[in-house]
Formats: C-alpha cells, sequence, structure tokens
C-alpha cells in the first residue's frame, strides 16, 4: 500500500469534515440571528403566523392586517404579508383590480386599433406588420403598487466582507431622514417611486426599502450604474449584518420605530 496517499487520504477526508463542520455552524448561526431579528422585531409584528405557503393566516383572523410566515432552518428572510381575510384589504384589492381592469381594457383598445391600421396598410403595400399584444405591463404600476403594499420583505446578510446591493428607482438610496438608530453603521433608505425602464420604455413601480447596516461596517458607497439603477456597497472590517425591509412603506416605517434595535447590536459586540 502507498502510504503517502493513505496519508493524503486521511488529510482530505479530515478537511471535509472540518468544511462540513465549519458549514454546519455558519448555518446554526444564521438560525440563531434570524431568530434574533425576529424577537427584536416581534413589538412591531404581533400578527398571526401564516399557514406554511403563506396564504391564509393559519387560526383564521379576520382582524389583523398582516400575517407573519413563520420561520424554518436555513430561511434567511421574514416574509410579512397582508391578510386576504382582513375587510380592509379586500377592500383595497379590489380597488387596485379595478384600476388594473381599466389599464387592460385600455391596452385592449390600443391593440385593436393598432391592428386595425396593420391590416389596412397590409391591404395596401402587401406587407404584413407586427402588432403589439397585450401583457403583464400593461398593468400599469397598479399591479406592482399593490404587490408592494401588500408585503414586507425583511432580508438578513451576514458574515460578509463587503455588501452590495442593485437598486432599481428613479431616487438615488441616501442616508434616511426619518429615522436613526443610535448604535447602526448607516441606514440607507429609497422611498417608493416610479421610474421609465430605459431598456423598454415601460413605467415600472419601485418598492419602498431601507437597508440597516449593523457592526463595523465602512459608509455605504452608492454609485449610479445607468439611468434609474443604483448600487449600495459596504465593505466590512468585523462581523456586519445588514437588515433590508422591502415592501409597504407604512410597515417598514413602524418596524423601524419599534424594532429593538439595542438586542441585535449587543449581538455584534
Amino acid at each position: 500500500m502507498n502510504k503517502g496517499a493513505g496519508v493524503r487520504g486521511c488529510m482530505g477526508a479530515a478537511a471535509l469534515v472540518l468544511l462540513a463542520s465549519a458549514a454546519i455552524a455558519q448555518s446554526d448561526q444564521g438560525d440563531r440571528m434570524m431568530q434574533a431579528v425576529r424577537s427584536a422585531m416581534a413589538p412591531a409584528l404581533p400578527f398571526p403566523n401564516s399557514d406554511e405557503d403563506g396564504s391564509l393566516p393559519a387560526n383564521g383572523n379576520t382582524e389583523a392586517l398582516w400575517m407573519v410566515r413563520p420561520l424554518q432552518p436555513g430561511d434567511r428572510s421574514i416574509e410579512v404579508i397582508a391578510n386576504p381575510l382582513n375587510e380592509v384589504n379586500q377592500l383595497r384589492a379590489a380597488r387596485a383590480m379595478a384600476q388594473i381592469e381599466n389599464n387592460i381594457q385600455a391596452a385592449q383598445r390600443r391593440a385593436a386599433l393598432q391592428y386595425d391600421r396593420a391590416v389596412s396598410e397590409a391591404k395596401r403595400t402587401g406587407k404584413s406588420q407586427e402588432v403589439d399584444g397585450v401583457t403583464l405591463s400593461d398593468e400599469g404600476v397598479a399591479g406592482a403598487r399593490i404587490d408592494a403594499e401588500s408585503h414586507v420583505t425583511i432580508d438578513v446578510v451576514m458574515n460578509e466582507s463587503s455588501f452590495t446591493f442593485d437598486v432599481a428607482s428613479s431616487v438615488q438610496p441616501a442616508p434616511s431622514t426619518q429615522v436613526s438608530i443610535p448604535g447602526a453603521a448607516a441606514v440607507i433608505a429609497v422611498p417608493s417611486n416610479t421610474y421609465r425602464d430605459q431598456g423598454t420604455n415601460i413605467e415600472r413601480y419601485a418598492e419602498a426599502q431601507t437597508m440597516v447596516f449593523l457592526g463595523r461596517v465602512a459608509a455605504p458607497e452608492v454609485q449610479k450604474r445607468a439611468d434609474n439603477h443604483f448600487g449600495v456597497l459596504a465593505t466590512a472590517t468585523a462581523p456586519a449584518v445588514v437588515i433590508r425591509l422591502r415592501g409597504n412603506e407604512v410597515l417598514i416605517a413602524d418596524l423601524l420605530r419599534k424594532t429593538n434595535w439595542n438586542s441585535l447590536l449587543e449581538l455584534m459586540r
């Protein structure tokens, strides 16, 4: 037997065991941080759990405006979803759907007129023309707005040497003027807005979002990458966490005010 090969094989197996152990430890650390974030946000999220797929509140609650999808091992996001059984939410959805229907009907009328013109031109010239159909983009910003206002996604990013976030918006990300979190390295915010996609010339809706940088992180830099597209970049000098909240502007503001940030900052020391 080749003793050198045997030694190398043992060393390789040991390395794999160490890598697996490190991965498990990192996963456990991530799960603990997620639980800590959920606990810290409990004062702002006094809502029932949803069922497993986030469709309905698990207890059939009709009073709560929101429901929270229960955390599962490995999750790195907390999903807060509008309760579809709540009457206020149902009225909002009905109004939004009426606006969407108006937008689609207008798009259908435009497509019909374009088709008639194309047929007439084909008869005159003998050449066919492209005709635009009705697509999801014809819902306009109303569809995207109701989606944004019906949820808040709380992403937790940790153990990175640098953090990079892409933002599509007509408003440049900037330090928040609405909230101050003592001890946070930075709070970068973007209000909800609309912008025009330069590639398709379609008006789009940008949901509100706020990024809270905790731990030893250099001041984030905002870079304009293209029209209505920005990058937010920050370098960590020690273990750090970024909590990114996206969606309903009112609920995000409530979360920023009511979260027990001190408990999370304590974990970073």
